[in-house]
């Protein structure tokens, strides 16, 4: 095993050196590195998984049942105004890992700040729907609202407006007794409430550290701001059953908080590893160096994992995932010199920036996708098919949608026909990318490159892997033509995966630079059905947007593999719940 990914920091965090873990501790390797521990600004999992058991919400979800809540620093609340009005009465008791108390003033804070912040890469947009009515950030919504060549005395009234319903979306009816103002009805409000953004921060810690006041006197500064340059990015404050001790490169170490208000866990130290090479973390399992470890595909876990002793991989067919995989395709690729678009012209050194707009393009690349081989021969049929982005389970989903699988015939007529037949004249060349140590997108992109250039000597693809950091930030800046990602639910509603992949203005779809009216009138209309007799409408479009993509092909959804988790023998308290990053709560844990 590599010393330096390991030793180091569990030498200066946790006193001394071991061959297998402590009885009090828990390690886990994972293949993604983390991007920020501020719980506004974190929006991938590798991050989230660490946020989840540090900082708290209001109600949280019940271990390994999905669609089940529980009071978590809220003891009840209340929907009134007609599904307007949400009052949480919050726990009291409870501190945070400074010392100080938790109060209505912390849960005013932590989510105004969301709302006055709005970062573009993460999770804010729901937040901003709900309460504001926006979901970008003000400086964007003004110019939206008011065009480019507004006056600055029409930014500032529209500014002020914008400041006041942030006010007036979140008040304290008492210390301990929360009132949100939603902008419209909302049929899964409660549900964005259990999302990791709406963890609760400690607010006198955060502001002595630089972090934005809480009043009206500065938020214009934070409007729009990347919060992984500030204190929060890297520091934490919750009131969680864990606090953060450091977080040194790929390396998180958190220890049990003592003051926690709830029952103390088994497990007092935890180091959370980004380790991308998959042989480190299988050595490092073997070993008994690693409690639990990321492993890509059910071929190696069939091939590898079960050949070890003491080692166990959890799974059970009764888990239900909530995530999608697809190939996105960008409509129109940004930045200058880019890189992954050769000469950027249609040349046979290149493709232009709107290369995929046309969807003969995009059918030829969907026919050279071998769904099957995914299927069978890296998920070893311990999958679920995807006729659209939404997990089969879900209500909304249409399993009658045909999948395009590998037709090597029809992806070179539908190339034929591409640019008016300059595509198969000319040829191209272009960059797939993924992110580096994920086996499966990487086999993803190897597929389409081998199919693809079969067809035709003047196609080129060149596959590159990307940490993962530069993977999203490459996606989030739309310069990447095409690229195999996933997407795991933010909240327990269909609306969380259609907004996303479909809607213009979807935090996925803005990344592709897709836009079509008929797609957002629909998905608009089904967020105006919020009542229960009017569900199965809502959900009832949602299978028929699933219809029209199929056409449309903004994106290629692929299977996606059964869940497991592999772990050390000894570890007990592994549970599987489908929205939780982590899939279990570090507090579960203890070893036998």
């Amino acid at each position: 095993m590599k010393k330096h990914l390991f030793a180091a920091i569990v030498l200066a965090a946790l006193g001394g050196a071991f061959a297998a873990t402590p009885q009090d501790t828990y390690v886990y390797m994972q293949n993604a590195v983390f991007d920020s521990l501020d719980p506004v600004q974190a929006y991938d999992g590798a991050s989230i998984g660490v946020i989840e058991n540090i900082y708290e919400t209001l109600y949280s979800f019940k271990r390994d049942v999905p669609g089940e809540y529980e009071p978590t620093l809220a003891t009840s609340y209340e929907v009134k105004n007609d599904g307007l009005t949400y009052v949480y009465h919050l726990r009291k008791g409870v501190k945070f890992h400074s010392g100080n108390p938790m109060t209505c003033r912390d849960v005013e804070y932590s989510i105004e700040r969301i709302l006055v912040t709005m970062p573009g890469d993460s999770g804010a947009w729901f937040y901003g729907d709900a309460l504001t009515g926006y979901g970008n950030d003000a400086l964007t919504e003004a110019k939206k609202a008011l065009g480019e060549n507004a006056s600055q005395q029409e930014i500032d009234k529209f500014l002020d407006a914008y400041w006041q319903k942030i006010d007036d979306s979140v008040v304290c009816d008492d210390l301990y007794t929360v009132r949100f103002n939603l902008a419209g009805p909302d049929v899964a409000f409660f549900a964005k409430m259990l999302f990791t953004a709406a963890g609760v921060v400690d607010s006198k810690w955060a502001i002595e550290h630089g972090a934005w006041s809480g009043t009206k006197d500065d938020w214009k500064d934070w409007i729009g701001v990347d919060l992984r340059t500030g204190y929060l990015h890297n520091h934490a404050s919750g009131t969680g059953p864990y606090m953060l001790v450091k977080w040194d490169d790929k390396n998180i170490v958190a220890k049990a908080f003592d003051g926690y208000w709830g029952e103390a866990p088994a497990i007092k130290n935890v180091l959370v590893q980004a380790v991308e090479e998959e042989a480190t973390r299988l050595e490092a399992l073997r070993r008994g160096d690693a409690d639990r470890v990321d492993v890509n595909d059910w071929a190696t876990v069939n091939a590898k994992v079960k050949q070890m002793t003491g080692v166990k991989v959890w799974s059970d067919p009764a888990w239900s995932l909530a995530g999608a995989h697809v190939v996105f395709f960008n409509f129109n690729v940004q930045g200058e010199n880019n890189p992954y678009i050769g000469s950027g012209k249609l040349d046979g050194n290149g493709i232009p920036r709107d290369f995929f707009a046309d969807v003969n393009v995009r059918k030829a690349f969907a026919y050279s996708l071998d769904q099957d081989a995914i299927y069978n021969d890296i998920y070893e049929g311990n999958a679920a098919w995807y006729t659209m982005a939404l997990p089969p389970t879900w209500p909304g989903y249409d399993p009658d949608i045909p999948i395009r699988k590998l037709d090597l015939d029809k992806a070179e007529e539908y190339f034929k026909k591409a640019w008016g037949g300059k595509v198969w004249e000319k040829g191209f060349r272009l960059t797939i990318t993924h992110n580096a140590g994920n086996t499966v997108r990487q086999a993803v992109a190897e597929m389409l490159k081998a199919n693809i250039e079969s067809l035709n000597p003047k196609f080129k693809i060149d596959v590159v892997p990307l940490q993962w950091s530069d993977y999203l930030k490459a996606a989030r800046a739309k310069s990447l033509p095409i690229w195999p990602l996933g997407w795991g639910a933010d909240y327990a509603d269909p609306d969380n995966f259609i907004h996303p992949f479909y809607h213009s203005e979807g935090s996925l779809a803005k990344r592709q630079n897709f836009k079509d009216p008929e797609f957002d009138k629909l998905i608009e209309y089904a967020r105006t059905l919020v009542r229960p007799d009017q569900q199965e409408e809502r959900f009832a479009i949602y299978r028929k947007i699933g219809r029209m993509a199929y056409d449309v092909l903004p994106n290629v959804p692929y299977p996606r593999q059964s869940p497991f988790i592999v772990t050390r023998d000894n570890l007990q308290g592994v549970y599987y719940n489908s929205m939780i990053s982590g899939a279990f709560y570090w507090k579960d844990l203890s070893k036998k």
